[in-house]
């Protein structure tokens, strides 16, 4: 990854709001499983890890260490810095088995401080320079580290430890070895944004032609912009003979006078951490979840619901009560003989009252098969559209957000249409054209009668009874027919009135049905979907600001 131009002057507060920003970034990813790689996350926390506890042991000491491959001659120059022969010199390799400190302080001895740094560092072979030697390195605390091609396998951990740690790396290579791919590929190109605390000593320059040393270093600059470190120093040196070693000390006391080492290490920490976070959350901004998103489950989990069903049986319902109450007297007890449509389906009666927690179920059959698939299938296309062009592993986690509760959906479905307070009223003028129908009825029923009963006079050639006439029209007559007309007429015209009734009733049930199911929808898929797609949005845009 190429990095990215270098803050000038990085200084504790601002390290510290990086930091800050950083524990965001982790907070949000801990909060959901899948917004970050584990591996990513977890190496994230060890770099917040070891600056606070770097931070913590202050910046007035400055840990600077040489690190070199087997054979560089790393030791001799960490002798040459010291002046006394510390680190041991040999022909045997790998010699350095430990890494070993050398402590610059004008007080002459390793004080709290610098003991609890090099605790933390678990470093315990520790020499302190003499007075007169410190001179301008005060405050440097040099680690000779073993080599990190060596053999031995613990001898690279201890380099691989240490690197995490330290606060300047000087990377000591020879002629032979400088282009040596496990140096390049395994930390060179790993630290990469760490160019700022970064030199590189071309050691044993003494048995290269001085007409070819420019020639290698240039080459060692090459391989050094290869791996991204551009802008890195480098020194070249002949330790045995002393050469290049007194630049290389007064570049050393100007990383130590500075007394930045420390935080511009722990700022270039950042920096890579930055970047590898940014590369898993992508380049596009996770979008807010509008208010037409949705709208397909929405009604495909009213169809689950089987909405329109309960709809149609509010509206039957409307009409057979009506027919019951307001039909004609002589044939609505045959209405009573078919089942009530919302008794049948368990929806007869009332909504749960406030603070009520318990909701009862309905005894309609539970949805179909094929219509909960559909529900599902309207989810996955709600998450395919939200998660468009975010990382593969953002859209995994908004799948399984989306898919989290898709067990709930037939249940929470059912227990919403229960809970639905449907329009089952008897509108007051029901009362009033029943009363008519009865009153007819016995219009009809007294004229009957009184029709009959001068049939059987007529029969039993009793004296003719008086029959009293509206115009040419008996009163019996009258009565009768004219009862079971109007009663007829009113039946109708009560049915017609009742339909219309009934299919605004259904209307306002399916209303209200979306309603639920669609409230439904929000808790189970579109409110977590929303806080998901928020807190994805959030944690790019805390990432980038930590990039900044």
């Amino acid at each position: 990854m190429t990095p990215r131009a270098r803050r000038s002057g990085p200084d504790a507060s601002h390290l510290r709001d990086r930091l800050d920003a950083l524990d965001a970034v982790l907070g949000l990813a801990e909060a959901g499983p899948g917004r970050l790689p584990d591996d990513v996350a977890t190496r994230a926390r060890e770099v917040q890890a070891r600056a606070d506890a770097r931070l913590r042991h202050g910046s007035s000491r400055t840990v600077v260490a040489l690190a070199g491959a087997t054979g560089s001659g790393k030791s001799t120059l960490f002798n040459s810095l010291v002046g006394a022969e510390v680190a041991t010199v040999g022909v045997r390799r790998p010699t350095t088995a430990r890494p070993q400190a050398a402590v610059f302080d004008a007080a002459g001895g390793v004080g709290e401080e610098v003991a609890a740094l090099l605790d933390w560092l678990d470093v315990d072979r520790r020499h302190v320079v003499a007075r007169d030697a410190v001179d301008d390195l005060d405050g440097l605390v040099l680690l000779d580290l073993p080599d990190h091609d060596s053999t031995e396998a613990h001898h690279r951990a201890e380099v691989d430890r240490l690197a995490e740690a330290i606060d300047v790396f000087v990377w000591v290579v020879d002629p032979q070895k400088y282009a040596d791919a496990a140096l390049h590929q395994r930390y060179l190109r790993r630290y990469a944004t760490h160019a700022a605390v970064t030199l590189v000593v071309l050691n044993q320059v003494d048995l290269v032609a001085a007409d070819q040393r420019r020639a290698l270093v240039q080459d060692v600059e090459r391989l050094l912009a290869d791996d991204g470190l551009t802008g890195v120093r480098v020194l070249t040196t002949s330790a045995i003979h002393d050469e290049g070693t007194a630049e290389l000390r007064r570049e050393v006391a100007a990383r130590v006078a500075e007394q930045r080492a420390a935080v511009a290490r722990l700022d270039a920490d950042l920096d890579w951490t930055a970047d590898q976070l940014a590369a898993h959350v992508g380049d596009v901004e996770p979008p807010p979840l509008g208010a037409r998103a949705g709208r397909d489950l929405v009604d495909a989990f009213a169809r689950a619901a089987g909405a329109d069903a309960v709809a149609d049986a509010v509206a039957a319902a409307h009409r057979r009560r009506a027919g019951r109450a307001m039909g004609w007297p002589v044939t609505r007890w045959l209405g009573g003989l078919r089942p009530d449509p919302l008794r049948r389906l368990g929806l007869e009666r009332p909504a749960p009252s406030e603070g009520t927690t318990t909701i009862g179920r309905t005894s309609r059959p539970g949805p179909s098969a094929v219509s909960i698939a559909a529900a599902h299938s309207a989810a996955r296309d709600v998450s395919a559209a939200a998660s468009t062009g975010l990382p593969e592993p953002w859209r995994q986690r908004v799948e399984a957000v989306v898919t989290a509760r898709r067990d709930d959906v037939a249940d929470a479905l059912d227990q919403a249409v229960a809970s639905t307070r449907l329009p089952s009223e008897r509108p007051r003028w029901w009362a009033l054209v029943g009363a008519l129908q009865w009153l007819l009825a016995g219009a009809m029923a007294v004229g009957v009668v009184w029709l009959v009963a001068l049939g059987v006079v007529a029969w039993l050639r009793l004296p003719e009874v008086p029959t009293p006439e509206v115009g040419a029209i008996p009163w019996p007559t009258l009565l009768a027919v004219g009862g079971a007309v109007a009663g007829l007429l009113v039946s109708v015209v009560a049915r017609a009135v009742a339909g219309v009734g009934a299919r605004r009733r259904g209307a306002v049930a399916r209303r209200r049905l979306s309603s639920s199911t669609a409230a439904v929808a929000r808790e189970l898929v579109l409110d977590p979907l929303g806080a998901e797609l928020e807190a994805l949005a959030e944690l790019r845009r805390r990432v980038l600001a930590l990039r900044r």
